[in-house]
């Protein structure tokens, strides 16, 4: 059996075991499951140790399994015509409320795989945490994105000029920022005397600032050197950066053209950064606020900027020497980083040991019952979780989220959104309202050659 590494793990397929089960007032048929921090509603039958497959929100099941599984709503699409499930066609999984109570996933036994052979019919084959979103290369989720008829794509992905500008970067100098994991997957990793730093996740679209080495342009004599092998230089410090999928170059290509927004706002928040990157530096930020034209760069989250204004907020500073090793900046470093040079960090709402997040005179959000991991994210939950954005002035919306990252030579960040954030989101989708992030993602999982994806995604 093949099992596929998922593109996102985000969003995928999660091999887990229910660890508890939680009765729901008025409901008969359904209860809550605790999975990786989301409250989930699984059926009255299940019980604690049962293994099955969890997906998060916003996930989409594939055809095959929806139904294999006669998961459609609409019977006809079902392997068995007369049994009915509650999945629309598009396969979406929906942050939704039952009674009021949430619900932010899907959860479904292991027997679902049955429809692939030698499967779950092989003892040991799919392990608790394993993840997934294609097995013996049949499709079995992915995320889920709006696509609008006749949308641009956020760049020019088959231009042979734009493959030919990232063949310019040095090899192991520049990273897309990497896809941030989940809270509720990684607990293991905090501890109690675990130094971490907790910021707020602000709702904008992500940006990549960068001096980095890049091959250069030679000039024709340079070019008759090389060609009589007289030692010449061939790389220089460069200003490349990067909207969330697509890598720039400074008035070198046009990423404009079909693109969801017409104005490059990345490269507008570039220019506020370029004289203040050394050599080998590279920031990365959030851009949030409105574009020149009045528009949001997230439907109404303006984080106090003005109607025609934006403000970049950074979140995380590497410096990679010529050799491409990459060296983290603690959190201390980037707030003291932007402060003395004018710019805004990201909210910092906690620094130390993870332990220390709960005031000990006053104990709340302890349950003797449970473990540290578990009580540090219901501790996360209680205290940063479910609240209006204090940042945003004109519109009373949700906070997003937190990310807490630990302190380490690598980077280790992981986010938790909030419940009424995702279901604002989720009441978006419905709509339809697609946003810049999911725009990139189009361009990324669709157009992008497979060998850039892998030399750029860090």
């Amino acid at each position: 059996m093949k099992v596929k590494k998922p593109i996102n793990s985000n969003y995928c397929a999660t091999v887990v075991e229910l660890k508890n089960i939680i009765p729901l007032p008025n409901c008969d048929n359904v209860v809550h499951a605790n999975i990786f921090g989301n409250l989930v509603i699984v059926g009255k039958d299940a019980k604690v140790g049962a293994k099955g497959l969890f997906f998060p929100p916003e996930t989409q099941l594939s055809k095959e399994f929806l139904s294999n599984n006669n998961l459609y709503r609409h019977e006809r699409l079902n392997i068995d015509p007369e049994k009915k499930g509650y999945f629309e066609d598009n396969g979406r999984i929906r942050t939704v409320k039952f009674r009021n109570n949430p619900s932010m996933g899907f959860f479904i036994p292991m027997n679902s795989l049955d429809f692939i052979d030698h499967v779950y019919g092989n003892p040991g084959t799919l392990k608790v945490g394993q993840e997934f979103d294609e097995l013996d290369r049949i499709p079995i989720c992915k995320k889920y994105i709006v696509i609008k008829k006749n949308k641009g794509m956020g760049g020019i992905p088959g231009s042979k000029a734009k493959k030919r500008d990232l063949s310019r970067i040095v090899e192991s100098q520049f990273r897309l920022h990497a896809d941030t994991s989940q809270l509720g997957k990684n607990l293991h990793q905090i501890k109690e005397h675990t130094i971490i730093n907790i910021t707020e996740k602000l709702h904008g679209t992500s940006l990549v600032s960068s001096k980095i080495l890049c091959k250069k342009e030679l000039k024709w004599y340079e070019k008759v050197f090389k060609k009589l092998k007289i030692p010449i230089i061939e790389e220089e410090y460069q200003n490349v950066y990067s909207s969330r999928r697509v890598i720039k170059f400074p008035k070198k290509t046009n990423d404009l053209k079909n693109s969801f927004y017409k104005e490059d706002i990345w490269g507008l928040a570039n220019k506020r950064l370029i004289d203040f990157l050394d050599d080998g530096m590279t920031i990365y930020a959030e851009i949030v606020g409105f574009l020149s034209t009045g528009a949001y760069i997230q439907k109404d989250y303006d984080y106090g900027c003005k109607s025609w204004d934006f403000e970049i907020y950074i979140y995380r500073i590497t410096h990679t020497n010529t050799f491409g090793k990459v060296i983290e900046m603690p959190m201390n470093y980037i707030q003291s980083w932007c402060k003395y040079n004018g710019f805004k960090a990201v909210p910092l709402l906690f620094y130390g040991e993870a332990l220390k997040i709960w005031d000990w005179n006053y104990l709340i959000d302890w349950d003797e019952n449970l473990s540290f991991q578990d009580n540090f994210l219901n501790r996360i939950k209680s205290k940063y979780l479910e609240m209006d954005c204090e940042i945003c002035k004109i519109k009373k919306v949700p906070r997003e989220g937190v990310v807490v990252r630990i302190e380490d030579m690598l980077l280790k960040a992981y986010k938790q959104k909030s419940f009424k954030f995702l279901d604002r989101e989720t009441r978006n989708l419905d709509k339809e309202v697609v946003d810049i992030e999911e725009d990139q993602e189009i361009f990324f999982n669709n157009d992008i050659d497979e060998s850039i994806r892998n030399d750029y995604k860090y």
